[in-house]
């Protein structure tokens, strides 16, 4: 008797760890606007909940920004502080490591004086952030529709000239429920929509409406060929700024996720928010 209490003692405590682990969450600092001018970071950070090891995402145009971790005193008066090297990938990913109140800018010209690209948060701790601990046996209930994959044009090129995207997209498989991002420097692209003969011949579509957010999201809600170009100059003639993928129709069958992974959704629940059309 006492071995067994023993054992589901210790069960219990390994889940317990395990849960802690998997409910780590990955915050896009800014969301789908990113780490940009004009942006009211605080209102972005309000009511957000940050626990040791978290991690916080900067994304940007490279060389248009960066990123400086710095002091309470730092973060008020925008200074660059000269001990320490800026993040400057342009996908600049921090882990939350320690508790406490975390102070982030952007170090070019007055990004942080003028422009508003500056970040507090609080970190909590693991123990003080307040995680349920699902249920051993959960009851049964209906598999939810399972959540599609997202997928960034040309990964760490993104949308830009000169890539190969019908490479990019070999091999990849696209479903009913996937989402597509677009990312590139706001101004500098657009994304149109188009079909198969506007996409041989680059053309742009008369009644079209181009996406020119420099974070486009679309999501793949029919099956089928899709295709898509830049309609910006001679972009997509000379600059291979077009995609086409083939899109297959959702598995009538979709597995129940675990209990753990509908837990980690849950504290995900309302932390993205996403701006583009459905194809």
């Amino acid at each position: 008797m006492v071995t067994n209490k023993l054992t589901v003692a210790i069960f219990i405590g390994i889940l317990a760890s395990f849960a802690t682990c998997i409910s780590a969450t990955e915050f896009i600092v800014g969301d789908g606007y990113g780490w940009t001018l004009n942006f009211d970071y605080q209102a972005w950070a309000k009511g957000k909940e940050f626990v040791v090891g978290d991690k916080i995402v900067f994304k940007y145009p490279v060389g248009k920004h960066n990123v400086f971790k710095v002091d309470g005193e730092g973060f008020q008066r925008c200074i660059v502080p000269t001990a320490n090297e800026s993040l400057a990938t342009g996908y600049d990913v921090i882990t939350l490591a320690t508790p406490g109140r975390k102070w982030y800018i952007c170090g070019v010209g007055k990004h942080c004086e003028t422009g508003g690209m500056k970040l507090v948060i609080d970190v909590l701790s693991q123990s003080l952030a307040p995680e349920p601990i699902p249920a051993l046996i959960p009851e049964p209930a209906p598999a939810p529709a399972p959540t599609g994959k997202v997928f960034i044009v040309g990964d760490d090129s993104g949308w830009t000239l000169n890539f190969d995207y019908q490479t990019w997209a070999m091999g990849k498989e696209f479903v009913v429920g996937d989402t597509l991002v677009f990312i590139y420097s706001a101004g500098a692209h657009n994304v149109y929509k188009v079909n198969g003969t506007d996409f041989q011949q680059c053309n742009i579509p008369v009644s079209s409406v181009p996406l020119v957010s420099g974070y486009d999201v679309v999501t793949l809600t029919t099956p089928g060929k899709k295709w898509y170009i830049c309609g910006v100059g001679t972009h997509c003639k000379t600059g291979g700024m077009k995609l086409v993928i083939n899109v297959l129709p959702k598995s009538t069958y979709s597995p129940a996720p675990s209990p753990w992974s509908s837990f980690k959704r849950a504290r995900r629940l309302g932390k993205t928010r996403v701006l583009g059309l459905v194809a």
